[in-house]
């Protein structure tokens, strides 16, 4: 009885100390707690006037924007102390006018030990595209001027990179495979590309494209997205929209034993119709098609004037393919072992084709290309993943173009 009784009051006695160790502990810590919180409210007052004093310098600076460019500013603030935070940057970004801009603010604090870092921003009149970001690999507009004189040998670049796509017909035919479609036709409300005889009834009329040659500005593998917008005649049994035809020449092949007969055929990543289905593909280093596949019906009608366009969109991000149509996800497909953490780049890509695809190294009888048949607009790829969110946002953009008006605190 006495062992037991012992055995109780140690128990007790060490249920006791932990919990006035825990209180103790808990009440040494509450001035770093109240530290902390006041510290808090002090980032945000302070960040509300950061926020106030970029609102008033925004009319001067949105001064030195353009039409048709994007400005950054940035402000650095040398010891603007107040209280115990201070205003350590406001960075600016104006879109064509001091009408249309986002401002970010950056305070931080120090107070008793206790360090915080406060980002607030504000936005007024901004483009959402502007947030999203256009394709920074390559964006085909299709909206240059050289359309109206009738001048096709080329396709401008809109990003940076000017890697222009090149205008190719079918060799030795003097039919016209490739023209442009005038203000009004395109899905923005300006002009596209027409590709294949547009008034013919056969399919043999499908033999232009537009190739964008080998750069390493548009040399993608872990991470891209890719979005094209199309009418596809309805009389197409095929139609390739884009195709990333695979280097046969990454040295990631030859580590994976992979040969070049075994990926010759299959894209960096594509997009197609066969089959009754659209297909969105992308190719691993080690040899594996990664591939969504849905039914769709293609419903161009000559002269598509009254035919509603399609935006097909893949992303990839280092194993997983997820197509998109009209900005809404259709399928996803991974690598086999992408649920146990195995990551794999895609084959680097060689260049890119719209309207048709392309076997790597050489051709031979044996090979086809699956021209498209209708009209292409708005092409281009991004060397990251894009989100749900903004894949939805990028389509609604161009459909509709919006300015969004935000304050994030």
């Amino acid at each position: 009885m006495g062992r037991i009784m012992l055995v109780v009051v140690i128990l007790m006695g060490t249920i006791y100390a932990g919990i006035m160790t825990t209180m103790q502990r808990r009440l040494l810590s509450l001035p770093n707690i109240i530290s902390r919180n006041m510290l808090q409210r002090q980032a945000e007052s302070v960040s509300d006037y950061a926020l106030r004093t970029a609102v008033r310098n925004s009319v001067i600076l949105g001064m030195m924007a353009g039409p048709g460019e994007v400005t950054l500013w940035l402000q650095d603030y040398n010891n603007f102390n107040i209280q115990n935070c201070r205003i350590d940057s406001i960075r600016y970004q104006f879109v064509e006018s001091a009408s249309h801009y986002r401002a970010k603010s950056y305070v931080s604090g120090d107070l008793m030990g206790q360090h915080i870092n406060y980002k607030a921003e504000i936005a007024f009149n901004f483009p959402l595209s502007a947030i999203i970001g256009d394709p920074n690999c390559f964006y085909l507009e299709m909206d240059q001027s050289q359309f109206n004189s009738g001048n096709l040998s080329g396709v401008d670049d809109s990003s940076a990179n000017e890697n222009d796509g090149l205008v190719v017909e079918n060799p030795g035919s003097t039919d016209d495979y490739v023209s442009t479609r005038p203000n009004g036709y395109g899905v923005d409300g300006w002009k596209c590309l027409s590709l294949g005889k547009q008034n013919a009834t056969s399919t043999e009329a499908a033999k232009g494209y537009v190739y964008v040659p080998s750069h390493p500005t548009l040399t993608i593998a872990s991470n891209f997205s890719i979005v094209v917008w199309a009418k596809i005649r309805q009389e197409s049994t095929v139609g390739t929209v884009i195709w990333l035809p695979s280097d046969v020449t990454d040295p990631a092949l030859v580590a994976n034993g992979v040969g070049v007969g075994n990926v010759r055929k299959m894209p960096t990543a594509g997009i197609w119709f066969s089959g009754g289905q659209m297909h969105f593909a992308a190719t691993t280093v080690n040899g594996l098609n990664v591939e969504v596949a849905v039914p769709f019906t293609p419903a161009g009608k000559y002269p598509h004037n009254k035919d509603a366009w399609v935006m097909f969109g893949l992303t990839y991000d280092r194993g997983k393919v997820k197509g998109y149509i009209n900005g809404v996800p259709v399928g996803t497909a991974t690598n086999p072992l992408y649920s146990f953490g195995v990551r794999r780049d895609a084959v680097r890509n060689a260049g890119a084709y719209i309207g048709r695809e392309f076997f790597s190294n050489y051709n031979s009888s044996t090979d086809s290309y699956k021209y498209m048949w209708g009209l292409i607009d708005q092409g281009g790829l991004w060397n990251r993943t894009l989100s749900d969110a903004e894949m939805l946002g990028w389509y609604n953009q161009i459909l509709q173009p919006a300015d969004i008006l935000y304050i994030r605190d």
